[in-house]
């Protein structure tokens, strides 16, 4: 009770000093920024630049990714009708991601972070197995045949699976709306053509780019770069404020305690100028899920503010540097993986 009452005066210090009023000229700036990068990008292409241009153009749809995000949260204005303008045209038009796919991902993921069978950004079996309930979820014999195979080996093989993270988002946006116009949510029926239109978009500015390139074998690594190191860079950064720390069960009682649920299941990243702007803002990522429609340039002062609160509550802060979060998510994996062992051992 007594860090539900403290979080509401948190709340209330956090509104007192503006700190989630909207930061428009700042996304103007940003928005400004990512185009820029997007051009240079087309200016190395046709100075025959290919494998720097491709290298640019991950790193443009990384930090799109960032942009898109915050205008889901509603943080650019207060006008959420341009929100979702900016959304759609930097999420779906630029990086041929659904907007209205991720959202609700994302959405879900903030209000059960790293609740077991709640949270579907940690429900990643069978091709990994983040916490024990994993391994003993497989009803089918090709994931009981991942589970004896692979799974014992996650460990090695996770990082290897960073650069997939694009490919996989794209599939799975190209695969909701081909059947958004027939969902049963209305919401997804009313802008079922917008998000078509503006993908079709996407792909479409995509291939006329690869088709000015000079040969097919240029084409093939020009698109591989693209997309493996974009997704790798996108990779780096959602896959280390959550996996890397505790899962907890539905019954756990966190759902019920907002601030702790937030502050127990996310890692921070150390803040540097280059990890705030590669990180784009989610290097403060307990800040942004106890306030997700606070804008980027604020959430460094709210991380002083909520360092207080929790040292009052005796919550851990936790915040480290990258390689610090990387080896702690592999240590983890690897704890199931040896479960995973002890059960095909036991099942032989």
């Amino acid at each position: 009770m007594k860090i539900v009452l403290e979080f509401e005066e948190l709340r209330q210090k956090v509104h007192s000093e503006g700190l989630l009023l909207p930061k428009p000229l700042f996304y103007v700036r940003k928005i400004f920024e990512v185009f820029t990068l997007l051009f240079f990008a087309f200016w190395l292409q046709y100075k025959t630049f290919y494998i720097f241009s491709a290298l640019i153009l991950a790193l443009t749809w990384q930090q799109m990714g960032w942009l898109c995000h915050e205008c889901c949260h509603h943080q650019p204005t207060k006008n959420r009708r341009i929100n979702d303008f900016l959304s759609l045209f930097l999420g779906n038009f630029s990086q041929g991601f659904s907007r209205d796919w991720w959202k609700d991902k994302h959405n879900l993921h903030h209000a059960t972070t790293n609740i077991i069978s709640r949270d579907g950004d940690i429900d990643l079996a069978p091709l990994l197995a983040l916490v024990p309930d994993d391994l003993f979820k497989q009803k089918t014999l090709i994931s009981n045949l991942i589970l004896r195979l692979i799974i014992p080996y996650q460990y090695f093989y996770f990082t290897l699976m960073y650069p997939l993270l694009r490919i996989s988002w794209v599939t799975q946006s190209i695969l909701h709306l081909f059947t958004s116009s027939k969902s049963k949510y209305k919401k997804h029926r009313n802008v079922a053509l917008f998000e078509q239109f503006a993908l079709f978009g996407h792909w479409f500015w995509v291939f006329l780019q690869l088709w000015l390139l000079p040969s097919f074998y240029i084409r093939i690594i020009y698109f591989a770069i693209s997309q493996f190191v974009a997704g790798t860079l996108i990779a780096l950064v959602v896959s280390y404020n959550h996996n890397s720390v505790p899962k907890f069960p539905e019954n756990s009682g966190l759902l019920n305690n907002f601030a702790a649920l937030h502050i127990l299941t996310t890692r921070n990243m150390k803040s540097s100028p280059f990890v705030d702007w590669f990180w784009g803002g989610l290097n403060f990522q307990i800040e942004h899920h106890l306030f997700p429609t606070m804008p980027r340039p604020n959430l460094g002062r709210c991380s002083q503010l909520v360092r207080q609160f929790c040292k009052n509550n005796q919550l851990p802060y936790m915040e480290d540097d990258f390689f610090t979060g990387y080896f702690a998510s592999l240590k983890l994996l690897h704890k199931v993986s040896k479960q995973a062992i002890e059960i095909n051992k036991s099942s032989k």
